[in-house]
């Protein structure tokens, strides 16, 4: 199957997505995409100069889907919204979550809309923690929001390890259930 070439960078894109939701990051080859595709490794070299621009694209998107879901919560609710969000975020995409999150040989300056949509991620928590807080100096917003971010990624490894080996404790079960209530729980006592 052919595509015009106005689709043909989405298709791939497309295409390279699923092999990373369902494989990870590493099995993706510029002539298996182009294959898939229907079309030929220099056609595909026409939208992706090289690999790290496909998998900016990938990163790109990742990002677009938290920030979009991120939307639908209610700013004025809390900070845990936010982060739960973004902890189902990994626990629904693990390998895109991977891709975003632990690329640190990525060169961003080639790339500043992924800077601008990776604090667009970050902001969501700290316009929670404002709210919560709203006559707290900015400094001391900004800890507590890095803190929670921190405990969000550790929570997606947590959670995702306890799946991958199989060791489902009650209370790993319950956080996983309760992921809000679990974050307001224990950040700020």
């Amino acid at each position: 199957m052919s595509y015009h070439k106005e689709n043909l960078k989405e298709r791939l894109a497309e295409i390279a997505w699923e092999i990373c939701e369902a494989e990870s990051w590493q099995k993706i080859n510029m002539r298996l995409v182009a294959q898939k595709a229907g079309v030929s490794p220099t056609a595909f070299y026409r939208h992706f100069q090289n690999k790290n621009d496909l998998r900016a694209e990938l990163m790109r998107r990742g990002y677009q889907l938290i920030n979009e879901g991120m939307k639908d919560l209610n700013v004025g609710d809390n900070f845990a919204s936010y982060g739960a969000h973004v902890v189902r975020f990994g626990l629904d995409h693990p390998h895109i979550y991977d891709l975003m999150f632990e690329s640190n040989d990525l060169d961003r300056s080639r790339y500043p809309d992924l800077e601008a949509l990776s604090m667009a991620s970050f902001n969501g928590i700290v316009k929670g923690i404002r709210g919560l807080f709203p006559h707290q100096p900015e400094r001391e917003l900004m800890l507590k929001a890095y803190n929670i971010w921190a405990s969000t990624m550790g929570l997606v490894t947590i959670l995702r390890h306890s799946k991958q080996t199989g060791k489902r404790t009650e209370t790993i079960e319950w956080i996983e259930n309760n992921l809000e209530e679990y974050l307001m729980m224990t950040t700020f006592r």
